[in-house]
């Protein structure tokens, strides 16, 4: 709870029509801050919440969500809920996750579908080394403009499972790099995995 007693709460920002939800751990931690534009304030922290959830909120201005632990998990900038000014995300550790680009990378799996494709790996994984993976893991690739992958980590609460993510890491393949401006730009991109 914060010191309020909530878990959630909406202020008012000086700038007209701007506005401030505010979201809490159990610990009284903040968990997100969104601002946002709106004509008329909302009736109920809850009736928001609904809109939120159906992306129907016209973010205005600083989007943050954090980690328990404290540590800055995403921010994106808005103006009007139109133009996103740019977007960083982030480990809990503080490494930064990803590049902002107008364009996605393409890989050798739709990317739809690429839970499909790495539960395979997993499978074949766990079947050649005789393991049993379990728990959350982030498999990040950092990606240079002509597509050739620079480097492979791993994140994973269970330290003997990494080196088995980043051997999952080492099969995926870029078919096409990100996009900015129209050219070729080096991102990071994170896969999350859950086994």
């Amino acid at each position: 709870m914060n010191l309020n007693g909530q878990s959630s709460e909406i202020v008012t920002l000086d700038e007209k029509n701007s506005y401030q939800y505010k979201s809490y751990y159990k610990d009284g931690s903040l968990k997100s801050v969104i601002d946002f534009y709106a004509k008329k304030p909302y009736s109920s922290v809850e009736t928001f919440e609904v809109k939120l959830e159906a992306y129907k909120i016209k973010h205005h201005g600083e989007s943050k969500e954090f980690y328990e632990n404290g540590q800055l998990k995403e921010i994106v900038v808005y103006e009007r809920g139109k133009v996103v000014q740019f977007m960083k995300q982030y480990f809990e550790d503080g490494e930064e996750l990803s590049v902002h680009t107008e364009s996605l990378p393409e890989f050798q799996f739709i990317i739809e579908k690429q839970n499909v494709w790495l539960n395979n790996k997993i499978k074949e994984t766990e079947e050649k080394y005789k393991i049993d993976l379990e728990g959350q893991g982030v498999i990040l690739l950092e990606i240079s403009k002509d597509g050739t992958i620079k480097t492979v980590k791993a994140k994973t609460a269970i330290e003997s499972h990494k080196k088995y993510l980043i051997e999952i890491g080492e099969q995926i393949k870029v078919t096409k790099p990100a996009m900015k401006n129209g050219e070729p730009i080096g991102t990071r991109f994170a896969f999350r995995i859950a086994m």
